[in-house]
């Protein structure tokens, strides 16, 4: 099944990123973002029959709560950093076999100090995880993978903590021109070098900070789109493939799903890595950005440095 040209997005609503926002829900923040996203593709609440919300928010909540009327069709998508990018897949499915019209996406979390509840993030039950990996020391949660995926990354290619530390930079910096980013502040290398370490080879500068904040889209068809208020960002390809949860017990460590969902994507598209003026991954660590650019064929593997 080929989706390309067949979907577009044409509305989108973002709230700024915070540390934390005291006094605000993830469902008054989706709220928000959602009402945005409706006015900016000039619909009505009444138009949206579709909804995809991140893992954690329930849709029928969010349905109830913003107003809309998803009767024909409604999922959660909770895959971590990457939730974004499949919802837009799944909606842009949706839409073009007619099993909706006009499929909204919100994603949100307040972390609000004072009330624990509203973060809407995501509640994990007691596995085999806690029972045989805690009590021996990778308690520290994504913290403890990336480590190890750093770590085996400079075993295996030689990367410099030099090199990492420069992505951190470069994120920083195009988070600069951003009014809406929670971390504009400019920072080095060394800033990044001095900074305490979280779990080795990680520094505090390189690893993922928790915000608050609001994001939503809205997808429909190609022809729609053309009838609709502003010019629409239509999807051309796509590709989604799902590692473990635990990094050590993928085949190579330093390899990331990117390496088989960016092919898709390409292949979709027409279009190849030579091609591309933009990228963007989820930057929750740096390792992570180095192996993405890598296994997307942006650069070779293991010169992500």
């Amino acid at each position: 099944m080929s989706l390309r040209g067949k979907a577009a997005i044409v509305g989108i609503g973002e709230t700024p990123h915070k540390r934390s926002w005291p006094g605000r829900s993830a469902l008054g923040l989706c709220a928000e973002v959602a009402a945005q996203a409706i006015d900016d593709a000039g619909l009505r609440r009444e138009d949206i029959d579709g909804l995809i919300t991140m893992g954690g928010i329930y849709p029928a909540r969010v349905a109830e709560y913003i107003g809309v009327r998803p009767w024909n069709f409604a999922v959660s998508a909770g895959l971590m950093g990457s939730t974004s990018g499949v919802a837009l897949t799944i909606a842009a499915m949706a839409v073009s076999e007619g099993i909706a019209n006009y499929v909204l996406f919100v994603a949100g979390g307040a972390r609000d100090p004072d009330n624990p509840q509203a973060a809407g993030g995501f509640r994990m039950e007691a596995g085999f995880q806690s029972e045989w990996f805690t009590p021996y020391g990778p308690a520290a949660g994504a913290n403890t993978y990336y480590g190890l995926l750093y770590t085996r990354h400079m075993y295996e290619y030689g990367t410099k903590p030099e090199q990492m530390a420069q992505v951190a930079v470069n994120q920083r910096f195009n988070a600069a021109k951003n009014p809406l980013a929670a971390m504009r502040e400019p920072i080095t290398v060394e800033d990044v070098l001095n900074s305490r370490y979280i779990n080795y080879p990680l520094h505090i500068l390189e690893t993922v900070m928790p915000v608050a904040g609001a994001i939503a889209f809205i997808v429909t068809t190609a022809e729609r789109a053309k009838t609709l208020r502003k010019p629409p960002v239509y999807l051309l390809g796509a590709g989604v493939s799902q590692g473990y949860d635990n990094h050590w017990y993928m085949p190579d460590m330093t390899i990331t799903p990117t390496v088989y969902s960016a092919p898709k994507a390409y292949a979709m598209a027409g279009y190849g890595p030579k091609d591309m003026q933009f990228a963007e991954f989820y930057d929750c660590y740096t390792i992570l950005v180095s192996c993405c650019l890598e296994d997307a064929g942006l650069i070779p593997k293991g010169e992500a440095g």
